[in-house]
């Protein structure tokens, strides 16, 4: 990531988890890597997508999306819970994606407080 230096460090920290989640996604069974698996990497890829898109909005526009980018967040949380009990992670790879999940959450849920008091 050459552009870092301009990125919010959230947008950086979900960058990194789709990329372990790539990984981790080809250990799925076949038949839930395209249901499941699908729908977990998409939900990362929209997450990604409100990030970057809040980032460029004007401060009066960004809460609304920061919003939904919490949303997605919760939306991934359980869907990955969901995965692991279903047994397409280790123990390890879980907490890891989760810890990830949840410091992503905590930095969109700081910018939205930042965001109200602008």
């Amino acid at each position: 990531m050459q552009n870092s230096y301009f990125e919010p460090l959230a947008l950086q920290k979900t960058y990194q988890l789709y990329l372990n989640l790539c990984i981790n996604l080809r250990n799925f069974p076949k038949r839930s890597r395209y249901t499941l698996g699908e729908k977990i990497e998409n939900c990362l890829l929209e997450l990604i997508e409100l990030i970057s898109l809040a980032n460029i909005q004007i401060q009066q526009l960004r809460e609304p999306i920061l919003h939904k980018a919490s949303a997605k967040t919760e939306l991934l949380k359980l869907l990955l819970r969901l995965a692991y009990d279903l047994k397409f992670f280790t123990d390890r790879q879980y907490i890891e994606l989760e810890n990830k999940t949840l410091e992503i959450g905590r930095m969109i849920g700081g910018w939205i407080k930042f965001v109200r008091t602008q």
